[in-house]
């Protein structure tokens, strides 16, 4: 089955084959989530009437379904940063003793940056990125038993739910996006993290040096995403979404020490105090003893010696 045409010069057509559109939800980690939902989601409505309601409770189920895909995907890149005793990091082969990423909450650490502080333009780089990722979840590469054993209708529902949540959602969460991004590139490299049991997230499945090579990929000169869409939208806009998946790929990486070793994991935002002393603090022996973080040093609070002006 080859990958659909574009129907215009800068946007790929929406996947249309059954092929397609189970393997790139299989591919994101979407269809196992199938699974578990009610049947009556996926029922044949009665009447036209109840058409638009049947939607509506599928779309109801699936966003906060997406959230916590998103949590396992991110449960992944923060055991991948910072190994420890907890189910992430055993799943990738890779445990240390003392606490790690998932330990410190920095998961939801990560989706909160991602939403609410990395400046992503949604008019242009969200619907591209979400594009690419459609495209290569759907290349007819290997997959197993898993796509042809999901039910067509379900599947069918299932897409046409989620292309509503990634196209018409006025804020949808730009970890989302990320989250499947992450999940289509682990499965499309190491298409045995879709026969892997326990978390929905390919990704979170890899073992260690899988995910390394998922991140090679992704802040390779050409990203397995950029090289399948760059024929169907050119190279200007290829070559935007190249800059925005290595800057991605930087941040997924960097930022996870910010989540590690801060208070945020520990800090009340309603009473503005820590409630415990932060895991950062005892592993890198900052403060021995202390609960709450110091005011500052004596010779920098107030004005310099006593000095209110400066004469220029």
């Amino acid at each position: 089955t080859p990958v659909p045409a574009p129907t215009s010069d800068n946007h790929p057509r929406p996947i249309e084959t059954d092929w397609g559109r189970r393997a790139f939800l299989a591919r994101a980690g979407v269809l196992g989530l199938a699974a578990a939902a009610p049947p009556a989601l996926f029922a044949a409505p009665a009447r036209a009437a109840t058409t638009d309601d049947a939607l509506e409770a599928l779309l109801a189920w699936l966003r906060p379904q997406l959230q916590r895909l998103s949590a396992d995907t991110f449960g992944g890149v923060a055991a991948f940063c910072y190994p420890g005793p907890d189910a992430f990091s055993l799943r990738q082969l890779e445990v240390r003793r003392e606490a790690g990423g998932i330990a410190t909450r920095t998961p939801q650490f990560l989706m909160d940056t991602l939403d609410g502080y990395i400046p992503l333009p949604d008019s242009i780089v969200i619907p591209l990125l979400t594009d690419g990722t459609r495209q290569l979840g759907a290349l007819p590469r290997p997959l197993p038993y898993v796509v042809t054993r999901a039910g067509l209708r379900r599947a069918q529902r299932l897409d046409e739910a989620l292309t509503i949540v990634l196209e018409n959602d006025e804020h949808l969460p730009a970890s989302i996006v990320v989250a499947l991004l992450l999940n289509v590139t682990a499965a499309v490299l190491v298409p045995a993290s879709l026969l892997r049991l326990g978390f929905n997230s390919p990704f979170a499945r890899l073992r260690y040096a899988e995910k390394a090579r998922v991140f090679a990929d992704l802040e390779s000169d050409e990203p397995t995403v950029v090289k399948v869409l760059r024929p169907i939208v050119g190279d200007f806009l290829a070559d935007e979404l190249r800059g925005l998946v290595h800057y991605l790929a930087m941040a997924l990486l960097a930022l996870p020490s910010d989540g590690m070793y801060s208070e945020q994991s520990a800090y009340d935002r309603a009473t503005k105090r820590l409630v415990r002393r932060p895991i950062g603090w005892d592993q890198t022996n900052y403060l021995p003893g202390r609960t709450t973080p110091p005011d500052g040093h004596a010779e920098l609070l107030g004005y310099y010696q006593g000095r209110t002006e400066v004469e220029g």
